[in-house]
């Protein structure tokens, strides 16, 4: 699987699986490559894309990160919390396996395609207005 396919598989099971939680998205600036974790999310996931001074490629890291910080939960808000590990933890685990891995020229497709897709959704009329 190239690069390009892997990342692309990594974007569908991320926000297919987490409901949307969590969505790649383009920075506004430079471009850069990122994912964008939803409000209600108290586990967020985090992507930087560093260039890999040996291969020149560009290197996909993800980490997970706790959204909060205190507060005191019944048993259904800490299930809701634990379940939300256990997902961030899965996500995790599965792209450490892929070990995301993209040319430039990769890295610029998906950039592309990410925001074409973002632009139609911009452009899209408004049914009902």
């Amino acid at each position: 699987m190239t690069g390009l396919e892997k990342i692309r598989w990594a974007k569908a099971l991320i926000e297919e699986e987490s409901s949307g939680a969590y969505q790649f998205v383009v920075g506004n600036v430079h471009d850069d490559l990122y994912l964008r974790c939803g409000d209600k999310a108290n586990v967020g996931l985090y992507l930087t894309v560093q260039q890999n001074e040996k291969t020149g490629s560009y290197d996909c890291i993800f980490k997970g990160y706790t959204r909060i910080s205190s507060g005191y939960h019944n048993a259904k808000g800490m299930q809701k919390l634990a379940g939300e590990y256990k997902q961030a933890a899965y996500f995790l685990k599965e792209m450490e396996i892929a070990n995301i891995s993209l040319t430039e020229d990769e890295l610029r497709t998906f950039v592309s395609e990410l925001k074409s897709a973002e632009e139609q959704q911009i452009n899209a009329p408004q049914m009902g207005m």
